[in-house]
This record gives C-alpha cells, structure tokens and sequence, in this order.
C-alpha cells in the first residue's frame, strides 16, 4: 500500500510519518527531505534554480540562500509558483521511483508529502492521512522548531491550505494535539485497519 501523510505546518506530519513507517516495517520518504536535496548544490533542483531565480538568491560559496528564499515564498506567490514549477516534478518522479522500489520489495510506503492537495497528487496514492493539530499548537512548534515569530509561523500558516479543508479532503485524520502516546494509539489502530482500504 502507497500511504501519504500530509497535513499543515507545525502539525507533527513528520513524527507521525516516521512512526507510521516503523509499525508497518515501511519504506519511508519525505518530500521536504527530498526536496532539500535536490536543492544542494549541483544537483537538478539547484540548477534550474540557478538560470530562474537572481543572483541574490544565493550565498558567495554558491550555495542557496536558504532563509531568504523561503521569507519569499511565504510573502510572493509568483516566486513560490514559480519555485514549485521546478520542484515539484522533480519531487514526483522520485515519490514514484519510491512507490516502486517498495512494490518490487514487497514493502508498503509512506511518503510525507506536505502539499499533497496541492499539487494534485492524491490519486498517486491508495490512502491519505491528514496530521491535525489546532493553530495555537501549530504556531507553537513552528517558533520553537524554527526559532521564528509568531508573525512569521503564522504567515507560513497562512501560506498554505487551510488544514480544515485538509481534513476534508483526507481518507484519514489522525489527530496530533494532545500526547504523542495518543497519536500512536490511533496509528496502531490506522495499521489494524489499513486493510480495509
């Protein structure tokens, strides 16, 4: 089975994906990880960045100028559209690549994929699971994980789909609020009964 975890930022997607990875023995991949990578230098995603985005963009050793890119994704929607249009092919194709290695393993695969409404790629997989976490909790881990303001976590926030409408569209919602032991017990239930999908 091709599980997607997705959910807002500050949600816990990432710790929830990974535990969900190690209850079914999964292949595990993160489209933020794998979009880091594409972005070091010399690798496809930087070289597209490079002819697209100034100068400015990048740091005097020719690496990315990785706060400043991502102030300006959060506050310029051209920049980020265009910044998708380079990432996000390259990411699916890996997603893909994934999906198949884990079928020829005979594994099952989760794959963190934040904008996966987004972008479109739902049908990509054979369920969905939406990480919930109310905004005050969100805005939280936000500023502590990224030692941010609270303007800043809530602009990044605001900068994607809301996850109520995330909910919405989800074949699961795991909610991740409260204690982590709690989110495992749902998970392990998830995993009892995956099944069923």
């Amino acid at each position: 089975m091709k599980i997607a975890v997705t959910g807002g930022m500050g949600s816990g997607k990432s710790r929830v994906a990974v535990a969900l990875s190690e209850l079914l023995g999964a292949k595990y991949v993160s489209a933020d990880i794998v979009c880091r990578d594409l972005l070091q230098v010399g690798n496809p995603g930087y070289q597209q960045l490079q002819k697209t985005f100034s100068s400015d963009f990048f740091l005097s050793d020719g690496s990315l100028n990785r706060p400043l890119l991502r102030d300006t994704i959060f506050t310029n929607t051209n920049k980020r559209k265009q910044l998708d249009s380079i990432l996000h092919p390259l990411v699916r194709d890996i997603l893909v690549e994934s999906g198949l290695s884990a079928q020829i393993k005979g594994l099952d695969l989760v794959a963190e994929v934040p904008l996966l409404f987004e972008t479109g790629w739902k049908s990509d997989f054979d369920c969905s699971i939406v990480v919930f976490a109310d905004t005050d909790t969100c805005v939280a881990r936000i500023m502590q994980r990224d030692s941010v303001s609270e303007k800043e976590a809530m602009d990044g926030i605001a900068s994607q789909m809301s996850l109520e409408e995330k909910c919405q569209l989800g074949d699961r919602v795991i909610d991740n609020s409260a204690s982590f032991d709690a989110t495992l017990f749902a998970l392990k239930q998830f995993v009892q009964e995956k099944e069923n999908f």
